[in-house]
């Protein structure tokens, strides 16, 4: 069982504190069952005290102060209210849920940002002695003492440590947590320079470049983020425009998750002045998904539909005529769904080349091998747990909230072994598989399907294609004995243009001969 929160705790020992002492198995408000005390010698008979199976039974009413259990009940409840009120603005942990996906998709490999990991394991701490290079450098190129950045990032510290989990944090002191928050950002500001390929220390330059696609797979991960005001503070002191930088960094980010890009910039990425993130991950989403202002109006379920499908499989889908394609080159995640095709039999169930295609310029084309097919099925799996962290219900959000959610279990929904990846790739829906096998897709993709709850654009893809059984059943019932009967179709045409050919020579030799 999972320990009640610290603010619990402390309000559960507060209301104890002083109360007169109880004997084992006599339950107190706010603790677990199994944590409980027992009851006085009068009250023996309320419990259950056979072997192996001590059991409340009952607890009368003046064993139990009142007015004391029902502060302790309002103080649980202010606290989870809180943990609730701070949800979209905390730097969360890999919730338990996601099972043993946390163990690939959630640890840094080289450079921990942030307290989560700071100093886990001997690389991470590795790459400490590289920060305070970094370090060093921002301060020269920013002109400024280092009194004037340190205190920057200092008067915005207790503001950053906010974000984080509150048992995370507890054993940072001040001179432990605020030369983190400044270390961190200095080195994470110095490899966004590097990545966008601006000059930067020789000695730093190998640092990053030998590391390049290990640091990429860490500073997308959920739980190695800086609060984004930390990074605003720093940025001030940066003397290439920062707007500049981020713009080409997210620009080459999402070039670099394609197979192939343009090599001329043909489509700029628009930037949003106005979008403030939390942090680096959140960034990157924000562009690669795409935003709206509302969701659009859901579709209203066929008149004759009596159910909906939870989950349809490619083989089911093959069968009914609708043929899994990839959207157009520049869309976003949030653009999928069904449609019907001009044939006659067919539909489409389009799906997003992961993530959109963005044209990278000449600036940013030699940063299109710092990310790894490897780190791109991590940073999908990222940006999913992140939308779960911070949407409790996706149902009375916009859109984009829940958009790689339902992106990432309709690409499970439709690969049910490993010939279904073999046809995403082909497809160039799954380009490159993310760096995995064919069986090693599959099995990601299953277990992502299965963690995580499904979006907007999940639920609303699932209405169309039941509309679409709906409004063509004799074509589907056609198309369906057409697909399962093809081959013995094939080959039975096959026979009789066989039979018709010999009967004609037959035919013609007799003829011949008379």
């Amino acid at each position: 069982m999972e320990a009640p929160p610290y603010e619990y705790q402390l309000a559960v020992a507060d209301y104890w504190e002083g109360r007169p002492a109880m004997d084992p198995n006599v339950w107190v408000p706010g603790v677990p069952l199994e944590m409980t005390v027992a009851p006085p010698a009068s009250h023996s008979g309320l419990v259950d005290g056979s072997p192996g199976r001590q059991q409340l039974k009952l607890v009368e009413e003046e064993s139990i102060d009142h007015h004391y259990a029902v502060e302790v009940f309002k103080q649980a409840a202010q606290s989870l209210q809180g943990e609730r009120d701070k949800m979209e603005t905390k730097i969360h942990l890999f919730p338990p849920s996601m099972g043993d996906l946390a163990a690939k998709y959630a640890f840094p490999k080289v450079v921990a940002i942030g307290p989560y990991h700071h100093g886990r394991t001997p690389a991470l701490r590795l790459m400490e002695s590289t920060k305070h290079v970094a370090a060093w450098h921002f301060i020269n190129d920013s002109g400024r003492l280092v009194e004037e950045v340190y205190g920057a990032v200092c008067a915005v510290a207790e503001e950053a440590r906010s974000h984080y989990d509150v048992d995370k944090v507890r054993d940072f002191g001040d001179d432990d947590f605020n030369p983190m928050m400044f270390y961190d950002g200095c080195f994470l500001l110095q490899f966004l320079l590097h990545w966008v390929d601006e000059a930067v220390d020789p000695l730093l330059k190998d640092a990053f470049s030998s590391n390049c696609t290990s640091i990429s797979y860490d500073i997308a991960l959920l739980e190695n983020q800086l609060p984004w005001v930390v990074v605003q503070e720093l940025m001030r002191f940066m003397p290439t425009p920062p707007d500049l930088v981020l713009v080409r960094f997210t620009t080459g980010w999402k070039a670099s998750m394609q197979p192939t890009v343009p090599l001329v910039d043909n489509s700029p990425l628009a930037w949003d002045d106005s979008y403030t993130p939390l942090h680096l991950l959140e960034l990157l989403r924000y562009y690669i998904v795409g935003s709206t202002t509302k969701t659009p109006p859901q579709p209203e379920v066929h008149k004759k539909a009596e159910k909906i499908s939870i989950s349809v499989s490619a083989i089911e889908l093959a069968e009914i005529g609708i043929e899994i394609t990839a959207t157009k080159p520049t869309a976003d995640f949030k653009e999928m769904g069904v449609k019907k095709k001009k044939s006659l039999l067919t539909g489409e169930l389009f799906l997003l080349a992961p993530p959109p295609r963005s044209a990278a310029s000449s600036s940013t084309s030699s940063s299109l091998t710092k990310l790894s097919y490897n780190a791109n099925a991590s940073f999908l799996v990222n940006m999913a747990v992140l939308e779960l962290c911070t949407t409790p219900d996706f149902s009375v959000e916009v859109e984009e909230k829940s958009a790689v959610c339902s992106y990432l279990c309709l690409l499970g929904m439709v690969t049910d072994n490993e010939e279904d990846v073999q046809q995403l790739r082909k497809k160039g829906i799954l380009q490159g598989g993310a760096g995995l096998s064919n069986k090693d897709a599959l099995e990601l993709l299953s277990r992502v399907e299965n963690r995580l709850r499904s979006g907007t654009h999940y639920l609303r893809t699932m209405v169309l294609i039941e509309n679409y059984r709906k409004e063509r059943p004799r074509r589907i019932k056609f198309h369906k004995f057409h697909y399962n009967y093809r081959k013995a179709i094939i080959l039975t045409l096959s026979g009789v243009a066989g039979l018709a050919s010999f009967l004609g020579a037959l035919k013609s030799l007799n003829s011949s001969k008379s």
